[in-house]
Parts: structure tokens; C-alpha cells; sequence
């Protein structure tokens, strides 16, 4: 059995009004998540989302190249998309403590499915340019910034906090899948009906995921600090941050990835079409290879890692990912990138299936939303690389710029090992008060 699934906590109100109620039996592991239907329904509706995203980032890569032949464009599509996580992911995880998070997730949904029928349309029509996407991919990216303090929060409170290594672990072996599912057909929707077929099949499973979360019974428990101003939930956020160096630790080793290491998947269609001569649909299969090695590797994590092994796991996948990323800016054969992609998923898992669970077991239930806000501000820190690969790909060419990115990022990984030891030790990061509840509770 997971060690996460063994330990009792004090159920917080968000876990109990969240449709997971304080006493009740529960059937363990991932059969007895999936039992429960708001815990299946959030699942289910991420899963549909999910996939849609993955699609037409590839989709849209790939139309973008073809149109312009330039890398630094391609580059800019995916600044585009998460720059809104850096912009408003700490606005949206206060927000979400001051609006019913239920609201916010179903409400996104139509908003996404919204845009790419609009998308879809200027696309049907020929009338779409590269500034259309641009906003289009802007708007989307506005939605996501909320992922983390409303579907996810949701998530782990619903499952509750003895199970959210379980239930971050499922989720993202759902996400990682839906990366291996979404380039795939991406590729596919992109060579048999071009980009509007993207667009229309997206709002199509954009729809699906609000109609599945609708049913969803969620009651949020009341923020004892909601008399503050909104400022002054922003600082309360921030200032409990600073008091833990484990959550400092976890959120910088967050900024380094993604500045470092996830923007290469912004060359990927490049390296597929120029370097490895390969059609849309292979270049889907390429990017895949990631979601597949990420999806097998996490849902073993959720099953068998123990609770004091979540650190390690954590900054050791990290590094498994971006020497991956090093060793595909080198190969320049599609059988060999193949396989390193694979491995880099492995690595990502570890890294992707931590971070939350980390980030939601060392945080009280009344900061979570607002801690989960700022994990988004730091995934959001990848436009920067975004825009550092797109010039150095400009200058010298995708495989160097995606080398580069990967030297620095494994150089500034080890310097934060160094710095925050507590990522490579056995370390439980609950917060010292609930350590001690779980002391008396032997």
C-alpha cells in the first residue's frame, strides 16, 4: 500500500464539504479514488481538458512552422500560453479562495470551448493569421493559470490529505497520458483536417469536461482569512512561503524546469521537420514518446513511493529530465530521439507527480489555494525560457539552443541541491503542527 494512503490527518473542511466525508470507509488505492464519483467526475473532466491542451499546442506548433519557417515564432505560441500562469497564477489562487473554486473550474471550460470554436472558425473561413492564435493561445492560457488552485486543490481536498500523494499521482499519470494521446492525434486531426478540425474537436472535449464537472458536489469550506484585502491574502500567502525552506526548495527547483528544461518541447516540431525529415504525424508519435514513458512511471510513484521519498523523487526526476533533454539535442536520428523522449518522461513524472503533492502536503488547508496560486506563478517562469530557447534557436539553431537550455539547467539544478538539502534527504513536509497531531495519534 502507498505509505500517503496509511497516515490519518485532520480532515480540513474543504477535504469534508468537498465530498469526502469525515469518518466515512473508503476503499483504498486508485479502485477506491475512481469509486468516488466527485473524485472521478474532477478526474475525468482534467482528463478531457487535458488532452485537448497537448493537442493544440503540437497542432498549432506544427501549422505555425509550416507557415513561417521560423523557430522564434514557434517559440512565441507557447510564451503566449503560459504567460498568463506567471501574470495571474498568484491572482487566481486568491481568488479562489474568495470565489466557490466550482465556479471557477466549470466556468473555464466554457471559456475554452468558446475559443476554439472561434478559432476553429477563422480557420474554416482562411481568415486566420498568427496574431489571431497569439490571443487565442493568450485566452487559454488565462484559464489554465487556474488549474493549480482550483481543479487540483480540489482534487486533494476531495480525496483528502492522506491520499493526495495517491490522488496527484493518478492525475498525473492521467496528464502525462493525455500528453502521449493529445501530440498523437494532434498530428493526426492536423494532416486529415487541418487546423480548424483541431479547433472544433477541441471545444467538442472542452464541452465534455464542463458537463462531466457539473455534477460535481463541492462545498468550500470558509477562508479564515477572507476579511483580508485582497493584498493582504497575496502577503499571507507569500509570507507563509518564505517561513518554510522545504516549499521555497520545491518552487525553485519548479522555476528551473521550466525555464530550463519544458522549453524544448517548443522544438520538437522544429527538430522534427528540419533535423529528422519527419510528417506531422511522426512528429505527434516524437512528442508522445514523453507522455508514455511519464504515464507508466507516475501511476507506479502513486502506487509504491512512500511519503518520505516524495523529496528525492522530486529533484532526482528533474535531473533524469533534463540530461534526457541534453542527450536528444544530439541525436539526429528519429529511432535513437525516440527512446531519449521516453526517458525524459520517466524523469518528468517524478518531477510532475511531486510537485503538487508536495506542495499540498506542506501547506495548512487555509493557505492552500494561495501557495498552489504561486507554484502556477512558477510554472508561469517558463515564457522566460520560452523566449530564451526561441533566440538562441534563432542564432544558432534548434538542437544547439535546446543543448544550451539543458547545460544551464542541469548547472543551476545542482547548485540548488546544494542550497536546499532537504530535497535530497527523507524529509516530511508536513507543517510542524500536524507532524505533532500525527504523533499523538501514534
Amino acid at each position: 500500500m502507498n505509505n500517503a494512503t496509511s497516515r490519518p490527518e485532520a480532515p480540513s473542511s474543504g477535504a469534508a464539504a468537498g465530498g469526502d466525508p469525515v469518518g466515512s470507509a473508503r476503499r483504498s488505492g486508485i479502485a477506491g479514488l475512481i469509486s468516488e464519483p466527485n473524485f472521478r467526475r474532477l478526474w475525468i473532466a482534467g482528463s478531457f481538458s487535458g488532452t485537448i491542451r497537448w493537442l493544440e499546442t503540437l497542432a498549432v506548433a506544427v501549422f505555425v512552422f509550416d507557415k513561417t519557417g521560423d523557430a522564434f515564432i514557434v517559440a512565441l505560441m507557447m510564451f503566449f500560453r503560459m504567460l498568463p500562469m506567471f501574470l495571474f497564477g498568484a491572482v487566481a489562487g486568491v481568488v479562489a479562495d474568495r470565489i466557490d473554486r466550482k465556479t471557477m473550474l466549470v466556468g473555464g471550460f466554457l471559456i475554452l470551448a468558446a475559443n476554439s470554436i472561434i478559432m476553429g472558425v477563422l480557420a474554416l473561413t482562411d481568415v486566420l493569421e498568427i496574431w489571431h492564435l497569439a490571443i487565442g493561445i493568450f485566452i487559454s492560457g488565462i484559464v489554465w493559470s487556474s488549474e493549480f488552485p482550483v481543479r487540483r486543490t480540489m482534487m486533494g481536498e476531495v480525496a483528502g490529505m492522506d491520499r493526495v500523494g495517491l490522488a496527484m499521482g493518478l492525475d498525473s499519470a492521467t496528464v502525462n497520458a493525455t500528453r502521449m494521446l493529445g501530440p498523437t492525434l494532434g498530428g493526426v486531426l492536423l494532416q486529415y483536417l487541418d487546423l480548424e478540425g483541431v479547433f472544433f474537436v477541441g471545444a467538442g472535449f472542452y464541452l465534455a469536461a464542463f458537463v462531466t464537472a457539473i455534477p460535481v458536489s463541492y462545498v468550500q469550506g470558509a477562508s479564515p482569512t477572507k476579511g483580508l484585502s485582497f493584498v493582504g491574502n497575496l502577503r499571507s500567502g507569500f509570507g507563509y512561503i518564505r517561513s518554510r525552506r522545504v516549499v521555497v526548495g520545491i518552487l525553485a527547483v519548479t522555476i528551473m524546469v521550466n525555464i530550463f528544461g519544458f522549453p524544448y518541447v517548443a522544438m520538437v516540431p522544429v527538430i522534427g521537420r528540419d533535423e529528422l525529415g519527419l510528417s506531422p504525424v511522426l512528429i505527434g508519435v516524437l512528442a508522445s514518446a514523453e507522455g508514455l514513458g511519464a504515464l507508466i512511471t507516475a501511476l507506479t510513484i502513486a502506487t509504491h513511493a512512500g511519503t518520505l521519498k516524495y523529496t528525492r523523487i522530486y529533484l532526482y526526476g528533474s535531473f533524469l529530465f533534463l540530461v534526457s533533454v541534453l542527450l536528444f539535442s544530439l541525436s539526429d536520428w528519429f529511432a535513437l530521439s525516440l527512446p531519449i523522449i521516453f526517458i525524459g518522461g520517466v524523469g518528468i513524472a517524478g518531477f510532475g507527480t511531486m510537485q503538487s503533492t508536495l506542495v499540498m502536503m506542506a501547506t495548512p488547508p487555509e493557505m492552500r489555494s494561495r501557495v498552489m496560486g504561486a507554484l502556477s506563478v512558477s510554472i508561469g517562469t517558463g515564457p522566460l525560457g520560452i523566449l530564451h530557447v526561441g533566440l538562441l534557436a534563432l542564432l544558432w539553431g534548434a538542437p544547439m539552443a535546446v543543448m544550451v537550455i539543458a547545460i544551464e539547467g542541469l548547472i543551476v539544478l545542482s547548485i540548488a541541491a546544494l542550497i536546499w538539502p532537504e530535497l535530497r534527504r527523507r524529509t516530511d513536509v508536513r507543517p510542524p503542527d500536524l507532524r505533532e497531531v500525527m504523533a499523538e495519534r501514534g
